[in-house]
């Protein structure tokens, strides 16, 4: 079964592209995975200030973060929350354009809500060769090479 997307922009600043980007960061992470779980997949596009709430009341750590993801059971995926002022300063801060760095959060808080984490050595090292498979498909680099030049 494949993902249902349902898109909630919380914050007004997201451009009007992030619906396609979406699909088409799922899809990819799905073309990775033998037997992806699917259902109905949230995403919610915020802002700081609700990500740190949420990080705060779920997680304990009162800062905001890139993405949430909040796993479902049943016909329901889960949810990935991500911050708009986070993804756009580290998308600066990578280098990168903005639509590349959303691509490769939507598919790392996707990965976790088919049960990948990064909490080992061994499960990053997992998690983001998936990631860079599904990526690579896009033609997007490798966003965990780092470039000395």
């Amino acid at each position: 079964m494949k993902c249902v997307i349902d898109i909630a922009e919380k914050s007004d600043d997201w451009p009007p592209c992030c619906d396609r980007i979406v699909a088409r960061a799922v899809n990819a992470g799905e073309c990775q995975l033998e037997d992806p779980r699917g259902g109905e997949l949230s995403v919610v596009l915020t802002d700081d200030a609700q990500v740190q709430a949420l990080n705060r009341d779920y997680r304990g750590k009162d800062k905001p973060t890139n993405v949430l993801s909040f796993p479902q059971t049943g016909e329901l995926l889960g949810d990935i929350v991500l911050a708009h002022e986070t993804v756009v300063r580290e998308a600066a801060d990578k280098g990168v354009p903005f639509e590349t760095h959303f691509t490769h959060l939507v598919i790392h808080g996707w990965l976790h809500l088919q049960g990948f984490d990064h909490e080992t050595e061994v499960e990053a090292v997992e998690m983001e060769s998936i990631e860079i498979a599904a990526l690579a498909t896009l033609g997007i680099d490798n966003p965990y090479q780092v470039n000395d030049d």
